[in-house]
């Protein structure tokens, strides 16, 4: 395995959660972007769940990684073999054997960098976020703006043609697939009908 330096961490899990519009992608590009620099050429890959196949204008400037979309967590391993760092994107979606995979890269010496939600518009744990900030080696909780009176948001509120989305709505709906968008939201201006 080659040096360690500031920009390569070996056996490092690290991560950047919170809720929607928080940059989280945002800062996990900007923390692999030295390795474009450093003579050492470490090697990245940036991977994708396949399921999130969207495409944000607002990251273009910013997005230098040809991300790689998978089906399901195993596909991981496979890809990643020949690299120093490991780059996953919208972790949330990804099956529960994504703990595992982790901490497999983890044991080979690669330095992990993932972003994701970590709670679904309800407000509650999304997927297997918890465990993953569990073993996170380091961790950044992030949060937006709320764009109803301005304070943090930590709250991703779904909206379908305008109004909260209920409860019982279905956990994961990719944005643009239909009449729902979603906001960063507060406390107290989140709101979820049907839940107690």
């Amino acid at each position: 395995m080659k040096e360690a330096s500031s920009n390569f961490k070996p056996h490092l899990i690290e991560g950047f959660v919170g809720p929607m519009f928080s940059g989280k992608t945002r800062d996990l590009l900007k923390r692999i972007d030295p390795l474009k620099y450093d003579p050492r050429k470490y090697s990245y890959i940036g991977i994708k769940p396949e399921i999130d196949k969207r495409n944000f204008n607002t990251r273009s400037a910013e997005d230098f990684i040809d991300w790689n979309y998978v089906e399901n967590s195993k596909g991981i391993l496979e890809l990643s073999k020949e690299y120093d760092l490991i780059a996953i994107d919208e972790i949330q979606f990804f099956d529960k054997g994504i703990v595992k995979i982790i901490l497999e890269l983890q044991k080979e010496g690669k330095n992990i960098i993932f972003a994701g939600l970590d709670r679904d518009f309800r407000g509650e744990k999304f997927g297997s976020m918890p465990e993953l900030m569990t073993i996170t080696n380091k961790l950044e909780k992030l949060y937006a703006t709320c764009n109803q009176c301005g304070e943090p948001a930590y709250y991703t509120q779904r909206l379908i043609d305008g109004e909260p989305a209920s409860y019982k709505s279905d956990i994961i709906l990719i944005e643009g697939s239909g009449k729902e968008t979603y906001e960063p939201r507060c406390f107290q201006h989140h709101l979820v009908p049907g839940k107690d």
